[in-house]
């Protein structure tokens, strides 16, 4: 089935949970894995927590012995000091070594010193103003480097720094605004132009001072001589052997670490197992839910790859006819237990069931038009036991009825009415009984005949087409004798059309909730209309399946009665 949207009630909503619902009635699945898995589980739950207790004292007694690592730590220290004091050392011996600088001997006379000084003073100012224009280039930084009193002499730079002067007072003309106008991006360009050219002006006039000063520089001092010599080898070679020593004792600290941290490890996986155990509600409560889960999922997968019936409105879908009854369990009467002769009657005659008395209201409503009808389905108990409590109504509504069995390899009409099966239908299609021996009058209540044609216990084989039309011609023969005929056949039997002596095309077809699967239900279905038989209803068993004795119990039982008689 196609779905829509399951969360808003689609049929694939109402499909999955029918088969949610089919598998919980599953019992007997349910309950073998659900009792499967319980069992598992509690053995599970004493075994595994004893195995891991058994593993956590082997884990604990092969564990190895946590090491000390406070004498490698000691010993790191020690070497840490040892590096320490030999840097002091060091530091101590080299500060010894005194140096004599040797002083250079000036031999300018006044005026040439002051010169150079006045040279070297100009020189680093014009470095500093043409690092500013270069890092900053602002027409500020442009305007103070041809402001400079060296820069300044020269004509092109007091020509360009009017320029400068009228660009900028141009450019203010623009306001704030003015950044994205191509006027002010071309005074903009101007006036770098004319900056550069002040900064080349002024790096001229600093080589033209730099080579003035050039002849006139201090003469450079000589290099320091040592005069004391210290001999720092010693100190090396301690604070070497301390870094060894530092180096060797930080790896032994940390294999010791590493070693303690594996039995932490393997001591806190022991101290898991031991504690892998809980209490024992918690154990039973673990399991119940765990079976109860894998059961309920093993049933509704199993339910899923062969779905059953769910509801009646599922079985009218599959099988394209509509259902007129559901028999529910029957209902006790405490006022019909107080007479002996309803304590007598068949158990699974029910004469106060509703279901069984709208099925007969519907076949009756139909009239004349169905003297004959035959009840069918896959099990024959249920077949039986619906067959019979239709033809206990009839006959409880004072009508003539005959219940003609055809399955004598189950005998459950006779099972069901407690009569005895034999000579039945089989011993009139052998020639062994007429129709009158045959046919087993019984009672309904206290006063309500009913006429049952059991199926006999020997099995006739295919029957040759002149026995079946004699067989067709007696029921119809009957049918001035009796106001409602029930046949009662299994799916299989009716199925044989041309071989079965089955006189009339209207069939009710059963089968029951929870346990008909919806293949065999539509298979049924197609193959009866197949050979033309009509399909009347559907009747649903939605009851405890219906106990009756088996052929062999049956045939003892009529046997012990018989030797009984005869005595």
């Amino acid at each position: 089935m196609t779905s829509r949207n399951p969360a808003r009630g689609g049929p694939g909503y109402a499909w999955m949970t029918a088969r949610a619902r089919n598998a919980v009635r599953r019992s007997g699945v349910f309950g073998t894995i659900a009792g499967v898995v319980f069992v598992f589980a509690i053995i599970a739950f004493v075994v595994v927590p004893r195995k891991a207790s058994h593993t956590a004292r082997t884990v604990v007694a092969r564990v190895e012995t946590k090491r000390d690592s406070m004498p490698a730590t000691r010993v790191r220290e020690a070497a840490l000091a040892g590096i320490k004091a030999a840097d002091s050392q060091l530091s101590v011996a080299r500060g010894r070594a005194s140096t004599v600088p040797l002083t250079a001997v000036d031999t300018f006379p006044p005026e040439i010193i002051a010169r150079r000084e006045t040279l070297t003073a100009v020189i680093t100012r014009l470095d500093k103003l043409i690092g500013q224009a270069e890092s900053a280039p602002l027409p500020s930084s442009y305007r103070m480097l041809a402001e400079n009193p060296v820069v300044s002499t020269d004509p092109q730079a007091h020509a360009m720094l009017d320029s400068l002067t009228a660009i900028e007072r141009d450019r203010t003309a623009y306001g704030a605004l003015g950044a994205t106008d191509p006027g002010y991006a071309a005074l903009s360009a101007r006036a770098t132009q004319f900056g550069r050219s002040l900064t080349a002006i002024a790096r001229s006039k600093r080589d033209q001072l730099a080579a003035e000063l050039a002849p006139i520089r201090a003469p450079r001092p000589a290099m320091p001589v040592p005069t004391v010599f210290v001999d720092t080898m010693r100190f090396l070679s301690e604070r070497a052997i301390a870094i060894a020593r530092y180096a060797e004792a930080g790896s032994e600290i940390r294999a010791i670490r590493a070693q303690n941290q594996r039995v932490d490890t393997a001591l806190e996986h022991a101290r898991d197992l031991a504690n892998l155990g809980a209490p024992p509600w918690a154990m039973l409560t673990a399991a119940l839910v765990l079976a109860a889960a894998l059961g309920f999922a093993g049933s509704l997968l199993i339910e899923l790859r062969q779905p059953n019936i769910a509801d009646p409105r599922e079985a009218a879908n599959v099988a394209g006819e509509r259902v007129i009854a559901v028999i529910g369990p029957s209902t006790a009467v405490v006022e019909r237990g107080r007479r002996q002769v309803d304590i007598d009657a068949p158990p699974l005659i029910d004469l106060v069931s509703e279901a069984y008395r709208s099925l007969y209201l519907h076949i009756a409503s139909v009239g004349a038009g169905l003297p004959i009808v035959t009840v069918t389905g896959d099990e024959p108990e249920i077949v039986a036991a619906v067959a019979s409590n239709l033809a206990a109504f009839a006959a409880y509504e004072a009508r003539s009825t005959l219940l003609l069995d055809v399955d004598p390899s189950t005998c459950s009409v006779a099972a069901v009415l407690r009569v005895p099966p034999d000579p039945g239908l089989s011993g009139v299609l052998t020639g062994r009984a007429t129709w009158a021996e045959a046919i087993r009058p019984t009672t309904i209540g206290r006063d309500r005949p009913l006429d049952v044609l059991p199926s006999g216990t020997r099995r006739t084989g295919l029957l040759e087409p002149h026995v079946i039309e004699r067989v067709k011609a007696e029921l119809e023969r009957l049918q001035s004798r009796y106001d409602f005929i029930i046949v009662a056949a299994p799916t299989s039997y009716v199925q044989r059309r041309s071989a079965s002596v089955i006189p009339s095309p209207d069939v009710l077809l059963t089968a029951r909730l929870s346990r008909t699967t919806v293949t065999s239900l539509r298979s049924a279905a197609e193959s009866l209309r197949g050979v033309n038989m009509k399909i009347q209803g559907l009747v649903l068993w939605n009851a405890p399946f219906p106990e009756v004795e088996a052929k062999r119990e049956l045939s003892a039982s009529r046997s012990e009665q018989q030797q009984g008689s005869a005595a």
